[in-house]
């Protein structure tokens, strides 16, 4: 009987403690970015582990096209009031742009503008950021 106290004892203490930094995560509000941080990935995955034990499963989308097709359902009203208050890009802003693409070979290819690309890969020439 002796030899069994020690081992709960010591598991005992262990649940607790894992109990106290659950707590901690889940209702301290984070006074850091660290800290923030932690407690947003502790909570998604006790979210995701308590919906696997107790299978409350929600709706996961099948592929990586309808979560992104989620995401820009929720965004939309956002980017529409966002382009709204930008104004239409210039000419010469559309005249400096410059374009990567792929060529045949897999390569990646430059132009200074979308008229010296292809015209078999200016369907997939994408703009570079600025």
């Amino acid at each position: 009987m002796h030899r069994l106290i020690k081992p709960v004892f010591w598991t005992f203490l262990f649940l607790v403690m894992m109990l106290i930094i659950d707590q901690l995560l889940v209702q301290v509000p984070p006074v850091n970015p660290a800290h923030a941080t932690v407690s947003n990935f502790y909570r998604d995955f006790r979210s995701r582990i308590i919906d696997l034990a107790f299978g409350e499963k929600q709706a996961a989308p099948k592929s990586i096209e309808a979560v992104i097709e989620q995401q820009n359902d929720a965004s939309a009203p956002e980017a529409a009031a966002k382009f709204k208050s930008q104004p239409a890009p210039t000419s010469q802003a559309q005249k400096n742009q410059r374009y990567i693409y792929s060529d045949g070979k897999g390569e990646l290819n430059f132009a200074d503008s979308l008229d010296e690309v292809p015209d078999e890969y200016r369907g997939q020439a994408q703009p570079m950021g600025k």
